[in-house]
Formats: structure tokens, sequence, C-alpha cells
């Protein structure tokens, strides 16, 4: 229900006059920066030079583009879709894979109750991370859509121009790994 109300909030408030877009853009900032700077992680590193800039140019590009928003689909997906498509560019412009092992980062949180916690929580956090550091950009996206966002197959395969089947089958062997990983 949360999600239906956002895509007509979105999709209202975009309608109207620049004063509205821009209570309309806080509540982006408010509830989606981080997670787009996580999502643009994924392809070009936090310590990249270029990585601000990218970040300010999807924020911009998603103000821009707010009365393109269809509220027939996730505004999630919408918003991860332009941030792809930016980075994708921005990557073909430059020639080069920003991206290189060790170089994700991932917000740790702490118990700070008991050290044993700590100590555990600091290993499966390190697990995770090696994990991802191997995977394909690919299968790290929707590593990234599916578990942390929680989008649904048929979202992803739209954000990634990718059939739903093989999206499917990429999380289920994803889902298989990284419980191998963490079992080992």
């Amino acid at each position: 229900m949360q999600e239906l109300y956002e895509r007509f909030y979105v999709f209202i408030k975009s309608s109207f006059g620049e004063q509205e877009k821009a209570k309309l853009f806080k509540f982006i900032w408010h509830h989606y920066h981080q997670k787009i700077g996580f999502y643009i992680s994924n392809l070009v590193p936090f310590n990249h030079p270029s990585f601000d800039d990218i970040f300010q140019e999807v924020m911009i590009k998603i103000f821009n583009n707010l009365n393109t928003f269809n509220p027939l689909h996730s505004f999630k997906a919408w918003i991860y879709q332009i941030t792809r498509n930016h980075c994708i560019d921005y990557l073909k412009s430059k020639k080069e894979n920003m991206f290189h092992a060790g170089d994700i980062e991932i917000e740790r949180i702490l118990d700070h109750r008991t050290p044993e916690k700590i100590t555990l929580e600091k290993d499966l956090v390190e697990k995770i991370e090696n994990f991802l550091n191997v995977l394909e950009d690919i299968d790290r996206e929707i590593s990234f859509l599916r578990f942390y966002e929680s989008l649904k197959y048929k979202e992803i395969s739209r954000i990634l121009n990718m059939n739903v089947n093989t999206v499917k089958s990429r999380a289920r062997l994803i889902k298989k790994k990284i419980k191998n990983e963490l079992n080992s």
C-alpha cells in the first residue's frame, strides 16, 4: 500500500509548479539518496574522482524527468533505471570499467552490546564483501536490487533490460553461491 501511495504522490506532485516539485525532490532525497549512492557504487566505486559528479547528475536527471514518471510502474524501479542508464552512459563515454575488487563499501551496523556479536557481524560483513567482489557486475546489480531493495523480478528485468527468467535464474544462483560462501 505504501508503494502505491508513493507512486501517486510522486505523480501528482510532479504535475504542479516548481514549489511542489521542490518539496517532492526533498522527499526523494530523504528516502532515496543513500540507496542511489550505494547503487551507483555497484558500477563506479565510491572513491572514484567522478563519483560525486555522477551522483549529482543522476539526482538532477531524476528531478528534471519527474513529469515522465508513470504511476503504473514502480517509482523505485524508475529511479534505478535512470541511475543505471546514466552510469552506463558515463562508463561508455570513458571507455573503461570503473569497478575493481575491494572497492565496495557496505555500511557496517554494529551491535555494541557484546564483543562476540561485533566480531561475528564483522566476519559476516567481510564474507559478504568478499562474495560481492567476485560477482560479475550484472550479478552485483541483481543482488542489490533484489535482496537490498526487494524489487520484483519484473522490475529488475525492466531496469536491466533483461529477460525476467534470466533475472530469476541468476538470483537463484546468487542465493545458492552466497549460502555456500557463508557456510564455508
